[in-house]
């Protein structure tokens, strides 16, 4: 009786849809080039300014619980798992973006065998670099198997319709980085946070100004706005200066 398993586990870990190593996505250079002198807005915790070179990182919320039988070797199905939440970009080839979950809220087993994938491997969406539209679910278990293993199923148009990649607020990856985020207005006070990212260092510092509902000028690390209007909803503002 154990034989038929084994002869399915070594199909499983030796056919698997071969992958090339991942390699990183061009770097993006975002150079912060507001306009001087218009009215602007922003919501609580978003960025009045943001530049360096980093790639912008990326998030899927998955509403609902999610069962998935997904082709494995020689098509034989196994069952995969996707809880609700979040997930994050992970990884990206040339060909695609790897959307994952966290490893307490996916999982991926093969009749008999129990689990199939370890610390590392992915079970969550992946989305085409070159074709927003293609996205399939993904099952890669090549830790797990010791060799490059990534088992597919595309997603049906209803799911693609509801599933699919914002911005995240955390980059995926980091050359350097500055920005200024609005924390909010209370106790008649601006509320700011600036971040300085670099590769080994990180600084981030938090600004407060006093605001009593007239136009204020402000400067954060020599950055000058004056700002016109403010709640714990919202900042209205303009650009006087651009530090460089």
């Amino acid at each position: 009786m154990t034989r038929p398993i084994a002869t399915l586990w070594i199909a499983l870990t030796l056919t698997g849809c071969a992958a090339t190593p991942p390699k990183q996505a061009p770097v993006s250079f975002q150079s912060f080039t507001a306009p001087i002198g218009k009215p602007l807005s922003t919501g609580t915790g978003e960025d009045l300014f943001v530049e360096g070179a980093y790639i912008q990182g990326e998030k899927i919320a998955i509403e609902q619980d999610t069962d998935l039988m997904i082709p494995g070797s020689m098509m034989i199905p196994f069952p995969a798992h996707i809880g609700a939440g979040e997930l994050s970009l992970t990884h990206i080839t040339p060909d695609w973006k790897y959307f994952c979950g966290e490893p307490e809220s996916v999982s991926a087993s093969f009749p008999g065998l129990g689990s199939v994938i370890a610390e590392g491997d992915c079970v969550g969406v992946r989305v085409s670099t070159t074709n927003s539209s293609k996205k399939e679910w993904v099952v890669d278990n090549s830790n797990h198997n010791g060799m490059s293993t990534i088992w597919t199923k595309s997603l049906s148009s209803e799911q693609s319709s509801a599933i699919y990649p914002v911005k995240s607020k955390t980059p995926f990856s980091v050359k350097n980085l500055k920005r200024i985020a609005f924390d909010g207005y209370f106790s008649g006070q601006l509320h700011f946070t600036w971040q300085e990212v670099s590769p080994g260092m990180s600084d981030s510092r938090e600004f407060t100004f006093d605001f009593d509902g007239s136009p204020t000028v402000v400067g954060i690390k020599g950055n000058i706005f004056k700002v016109h209007k403010a709640d714990n909803l919202s900042l209205q503002y303009e650009w006087v200066k651009i530090a460089r």
